[in-house]
């Protein structure tokens, strides 16, 4: 079983939470951060509500170089002096620098696996490059997205290569027909963040739209 908790997100879902610009996700069974949302004090505050120590947090993984993905940085860097932040190449010379102050530092090239079950896609696209998360369930793979710049539908296309796909979550920013296509092949939807045309993609995929936002709790085998 793998659960995957939304941290950080302008959505809301579970009052509790605090909202904002960014996104974050938590995966409990790696002790994997995801993204770190936009502000540290809101990233702090709400895994606190969840329960969850960052110090217990191994692996930081983040997706692309925008504030809203890197900014809550501080919350979480020199927490365990054994976390390894994954980063890309093209990273800011500042970001590069201020996970490095907090942690190891791990550039990812192409498809990795970080911890069982679970891999990075490496960088897709160029505008910015992007990583997202693969993680692999007895369904397929479901992909988890911080922004999908590069589109949903090309992330698709780089994690089908290793595998059956059964559902993506997270950002998926602007999206077109294309990727609505690749979408309505996936029985586990749940678009939040930056997508564009959420409802669309709830009228068009109706059994496998699943509401996200900030406290959500999604569970796989």
């Amino acid at each position: 079983m793998y659960t995957v908790t939304e941290v950080y997100n302008n959505i809301p879902f579970d009052p509790a939470l605090r909202t904002a610009k960014g996104f974050s996700c938590h995966i409990k069974e790696a002790d994997l951060l995801f993204d770190t949302g936009g502000d540290p004090a809101i990233l702090s505050a709400n895994l606190q509500t969840l329960g969850i120590d960052p110090a217990r947090i191994r692996t930081l993984v983040l997706s692309h170089d925008h504030w809203d993905h890197v900014g809550g940085l501080q919350a979480v860097l020199g927490q365990n002096p054994d976390l390894t932040v994954c980063i890309l190449d093209t990273f800011s010379e500042k970001t590069k620098t201020a996970a490095a102050e907090g942690g190891r530092t791990e550039i990812i090239e192409g498809w990795q696996e970080l911890a069982p079950g679970l891999f990075s896609t490496g960088p897709c696209g160029d505008n910015p490059p992007e990583q997202a998360l693969a993680l692999r369930t007895e369904r397929g793979y479901l992909i988890i997205t911080g922004c999908a710049h590069p589109h949903i539908s090309e992330i698709i296309g780089t994690v089908a290569r290793h595998g059956q796909i059964m559902g993506a979550i997270g950002g998926f920013h602007s999206v077109s027909e294309e990727d609505l296509d690749a979408l309505k092949k996936l029985a586990y939807l749940s678009p939040s963040h930056c997508t564009e045309g959420i409802e669309t993609i709830r009228e068009k995929n109706s059994g496998a739209f699943n509401q996200g936002g900030a406290g959500r709790q999604h569970q796989f085998s």
